[in-house]
């Protein structure tokens, strides 16, 4: 892959040596000259990289030999260009705001000229070097071209930020594993199994995902897991990575341990374990290892547990199932809706392609997907007319294992260098990670794979098309996005990992157990087994991973900044590390340090040396107290990750930020901003204010309130100047509580009015606030789409929310003071717009908190109010698109806008049941022709501790027809629950636990004292003394109306005992 590498070095290596010639300080150094010269070479080499690029797919052995002495060139040339760059940042720093007159003074006699005769000495040397290859190459008779062909450049507009991942065919195979999974009386043994095996590439991974995301799964089992293995059966890797998935916080490395965890965790619930792309080892220790894995998952007799595993090995999937299920390609018919939908867009079935040209393509792709896709996306952008010879002529006539990744080849020979050279490096990477898409796509910038674009848009921007672009040709997959809809993370594909690893040959290694094949070519290297740094050979490496997991000890600074001087990427992350050494600054081309996760208390003042930095990540160092001073060195720093709390990987020692930070204003990443309180350190301590120039600011931007100077603050929180910071898309203001004081009242109230953010910021949350007011100006960031206050206990006015348009999540929690959500608002059918799209609404431990609207409560209605004049209100205030609804410990709440659109979830939990009594009996108003029944698309309901229940109306009973779950609990004054024989056709799951004076479920006795419900799969029943005393007299053939129920539970009898009884 040198050649691709290559033209995309020396692209950057021109336009470095543009600026640099021009330089003063370069005519001062004597090699103004050579740098020109350098220039015009190292030009007409890149004119012949592309022709090299084609010509090299083939023979002479000689071409290889050529493009192996022009990469070492080239890299050098970069290498002795990036030090001479770095040399003038440093120059500069020391004189900034200073006459030239100066500078020349610090290169004052024999060292400026002993720096300026070895500088144009090597630039001479490289230069000559250069012209040798450069002769050299006349022989090939290369195609002089400075620019990529149109045909590479051209890249469709990708759409797969947006795009959903759509499942084609398998109905058949998919019924079989529902089936097994669903079986109540598949329970024989504690743990049942079913493996899924087939070649790469047929969707085995996207199978598995379209059966535990299913609906009927979700509701099925108490507990999913799932776990990516890429690999064998690493017992405790495997139940580390089970934990983990558990929500498992502080994850144990003994055996044992992990055991009685997990064992804590998930027993007595039912789980669906998925192990995902289990391999074999050659070890033929796989029975054994199987055999401890099952032993150590919790396992409780008849308790219905399943286990799915994907694997390529019929000997993996027949010691682990009895039936394995073979999965086979695609049928004709899907294969061509599949390569349809990729090629042509969902819903647009090209009719115009020839029936022999359909059935070639199907023919070759042998039904798997992954080829499929990869193919549909390359052929979409060629000329119709080249389809038939690019099918002959390039794709295999038989798509197999062997040949796979070669057919896959096919989509990366046409990519842009630069973006070869972005897919390349992913093979670093472990099989089956989880790629962080923001850390990558600055990786990339780095190194230099991305450049800026033309029409001037920011490289993280450039960086973002160029990873859509290889998503959108199914170079990644399984992407994950964050609550506001950015890329987080991807996948690669086993076979697109291994394409990454062929063409990036020597260049990238990921070392692994089995050794290394680290040479003297290779610039970049990432560490899967234990650390080892005796790389001889590897002294010019560029990127150096170590991979989480590993151990640091005191001699391994020394030999990184001894061995390894140009590296530019450097992670250490997760390997314990208590300091980091002075001699970093050795490191001086270094662009991208990662120490998160390690366990130091500062950093030393050396680091701010590296003026090439853009990157610097240290999220989760729960030891780091400060930041280097002098941070303002680091001119180019583009990204500071010190965590947040939000994310749960916040430095949470840190004290203060350093003074300084103004100046950096290529600053794009700043995750958190501590604001202290001046002392001893005041000289250091930076405020608020150190914001105003980092108008570059994009993502998400934390303030952490530690201290505050009395009334000196205000001037600072202004001087933050929010509001400029228009790339912000979340914002959170957090004080800590021990701060909390009722003499600062008026001051917490300043200090959010002068935090105004942007209008284009899309999620606000705010924790801790002090204040009894909520500035007015969150009623106009109109394209807020999250909002969050927490804990701020005094406060007792918020500013209308109902109009914010594109208002998705409202969540109010720990408010004590807050009795109205809106104090000054009239609601009714005053509101022209009342939160059109609203999804999410949470409200939770507000103790005071009476309604929504004062109109409309209950407590200030006179006492001569007729109640449907109250209701009335009501009704006109329903929320028109909420989804879920979730209210707990609210014990005053008794009025509130209705809510008949819920299609997910109801959570009420200390609070009055009268909201949802009044939307039970919504009717439909006499002009309108649009109405539905209320809750008639809900899924689940549940109801705690609800202490003004005695029942619910039976007509708002007989419109939960799509209700799943129905869990009421600790509700003392629930006598009946009429539910219906007739329209709840859903439910599944119906729980009734220490409700004491409940005595049915039925509408009348006819029935029984429970319904007849036809889905219904678990019926528990228990502390609910009216009911069980009942049970306890009857058997169960008198009981008809729940003999079809699989799992019964009642006062901790099981269905299974009773019926013996």
């Amino acid at each position: 892959m040198a050649e691709c590498v290559l033209f995309n070095i020396a692209e950057e290596i021109v336009k470095k040596l543009g600026p640099l010639g021009t330089q003063e300080i370069a005519l001062w150094w004597g090699v103004k000259d050579q740098l020109s010269m350098l220039m015009s070479t190292v030009t007409r080499i890149k004119g012949v990289l592309q022709d090299a690029e084609e010509q090299v797919q083939k023979p002479p052995a000689q071409l290889e030999d050529w493009l192996g002495k022009l990469q070492e060139a080239v890299y050098d040339a970069e290498d002795l260009l990036d030090d001479f760059s770095t040399e003038v940042q440093r120059k500069r720093l020391m004189s900034r705001n200073k006459i030239p007159r100066e500078v020349r003074t610090f290169f004052s006699g024999s060292n400026q000229l002993v720096y300026g005769w070895q500088m144009g000495h090597k630039v001479k040397e490289l230069r000559q070097r250069l012209d040798e290859i450069v002769s050299e190459s006349e022989k090939f008779h290369f195609e002089v071209r400075y620019e990529e062909k149109a045909s590479l450049t051209m890249i469709r507009e990708a759409t797969t930020s947006s795009e959903p991942e759509i499942f084609f065919g398998r109905e058949d195979e998919k019924k079989k594993v529902m089936s097994f999974l669903l079986n109540p009386n598949d329970e024989i043994e504690s743990v049942s199994v079913i493996s899924i095996v087939g070649m790469g590439g047929l969707g085995k991974t996207t199978f598995a995902q379209s059966i535990f995301n299913d609906e009927q799964v979700n509701l099925h089992f108490g507990l999913k897991l799932w776990v990516s293995v890429s690999g064998g059966f690493d017992v405790k890797k495997i139940l580390k990575d089970v934990s983990e998935a558990a929500g498992i916080s502080q994850v144990s490395d003994q055996l044992e341990s992990l055991k009685n965890e997990l064992k804590k965790k998930i027993e007595n619930r039912k789980y669906l374990l998925v192990l995902d792309d289990v391999w074999d080892n050659k070890d033929g220790r796989d029975g054994e290892k199987w055999d401890s894995l099952k032993q150590s998952l919790p396992h409780e007799a008849a308790r219905g547990n399943k286990m799915i595993i994907t694997t390529r090995s019929d000997t993996i999937a027949n010691l682990t199932s009895k039936i394995p299920l073979a999965l086979k390609g695609l049928s004709e018919k899907d294969s061509w809706s599949l390569f349809s939908n990729k090629a042509f867009g969902t819903g647009q079935e090209s009719n115009y392609i020839d029936e022999k040209i359909k059935k070639e393509i199907v023919e070759r792709c042998q039904g798997v997907p992954l080829v499929i896709k990869a193919i549909a996306r390359l052929m979409s952008m060629k000329d119709r007319a080249q389809w038939l010879s690019f099918i002959k002529q390039e794709l295999p006539h038989r798509v197999k294992d062997d040949n796979i990744i070669d057919t896959l080849k096919l989509s990366y020979n046409p990519l842009p260098s630069y973006m070869k050279h972005c897919f390349a490096y992913c093979s670093l990477f472990p099989k089956g990670h989880k790629i962080d898409v923001k850390s990558l796509i600055r990786l990339w910038i780095v190194l230099g794979f991305v450049s800026y674009s033309y029409l001037g848009e920011c490289l993280e921007i450039v960086g973002l098309r160029c990873f859509e672009n290889l998503l959108w040709r199914s170079f990644f997959h399984e992407v994950e996005k964050d609550d506001l809809g950015n890329i987080a993370s991807c996948k690669m594909h086993d076979f697109m990992h291994d394409l990454a690893t062929r063409v990036a040959g020597f260049q990238s290694i990921k070392v692994e157990r089995l050794g290394n094949r680290i040479s003297e070519l290779t610039r970049h290297v990432s560490f899967d087994t234990e650390l080892d740094l005796s790389l001889p050979s590897a002294q010019r490496l560029r990127t150096l991973v170590l991979l989480k997991g590993g151990k640091w000890d005191e001699g391994s600074w020394e030999s990184i900044c001894r061995d390894f001087r140009l590296l530019r990427v450097l992670v250490s992350s997760h390997l314990g590390m208590k300091e980091v050494s002075p001699l970093i600054e050795k490191l001086k081309h270094l662009k991208y340090l990662d120490l998160s996760n390690n366990k130091m208390e500062a950093l030393p003042n050396s680091v701010t040396s590296l003026v090439n930095l853009q990157v610097l990540k240290l999220n989760d160092c729960s030891n780091l107290k400060e930041l280097p001073r002098g941070i303002d060195k680091l001119i180019n720093l583009r990204h500071l990750d010190v965590g947040c709390y939000r994310d749960g990987d916040l430095c949470k020692k840190l004290e203060y930020m350093p003074r300084g930070i103004e100046k950096l204003t290529s600053l794009q990443t700043l995750t958190c901003f501590v604001v202290a309180k001046k002392s001893t350190k005041s000289e250091m301590i930076g405020g608020l204010d150190e914001l105003s120039r980092l108008n570059e600011l994009r993502g998400r931007l934390e303030i952490r309130v530690k201290g505050y100077e009395g009334g000196s603050c205000i001037s600072e929180f202004k001087g933050a100047k929010l509001i400029d910071k228009e790339y912000l898309q979340s914002l959170t203001v957090r004080w800590d509580r021990e701060l909390d004081s009722d003499s600062d009242i008026d001051l917490y109230d300043k200090m959010l009015q002068s935090l105004q953010p942007n209008s284009s910021l899309q999620e606000l949350r705010i924790e801790g606030y002090g204040g009894m007011r909520f500035p007015s100006w969150v009623s106009d960031l109109s394209n807020l789409v999250r909002i969050r206050l927490e804990w701020c206990r005094r406060l007792k006015h918020i500013p209308p929310l109902h109009g914010i348009p594109y208002l998705e999540e409202l969540s109010i929690m720990g408010l004590d003071d807050l009795e109205y959500i809106d104090s000054e608002g009239v609601g009714g059918k005053g509101v022209p717009m009342f939160f059109p799209s609203l999804k999410r609404l949470y409200i939770e431990s507000c103790f005071r908190l009476k309604g929504w609207w004062k109109r409309w409560s209950r407590d200030e209605m006179n006492d001569d109010s007729d109640e449907s004049t109250i209701e009335e209100g009501l009704i006109m205030l329903s929320f028109p698109r909420l989804s879920s609804l979730s209210i707990g410990v609210c014990p005053n709440l008794t009025s509130m806008p209705l809510f008949p659109t819920l299609d997910e979830d109801l959570y009420l939990d200390g609070t009055s049941s009268m909201p949802l009594q009044q939307t039970m009996k919504m009717t439909s108003p006499v002009s309108s022709s649009s109405f539905f029944r209320p809750l008639s698309k809900l899924k689940s309901l549940y109801m705690h501790s609800i202490d003004d229940m005695e029942s619910l109306p039976e007509v708002g009973l007989q419109n939960l027809s799509s209700l799943q779950w129905l869990s009421i609990m600790a509700c003392s004054r629930l006598k009946s629950l009429p539910l219906p024989d007739q329209g709840m056709h859903s439910l599944q799951k119906l729980e009734f636990t220490f409700c004491q004076e409940l005595k049915s479920l039925s509408e009348s006795e006819s029935q029984g004292t429970i319904p007849y419900l036809p889905s219904l799969q678990e019926l528990i029943i228990i502390g609910c003394s009216g009911r069980t005393t009942r049970w306890g007299k009857k058997r169960e053939e008198e009981w008809p109306n729940i003999k079809h129920i699989p799992y019964i539970v009642i006062d901790g009898y099981r269905r299974g005992s009773l019926c013996k009884g």
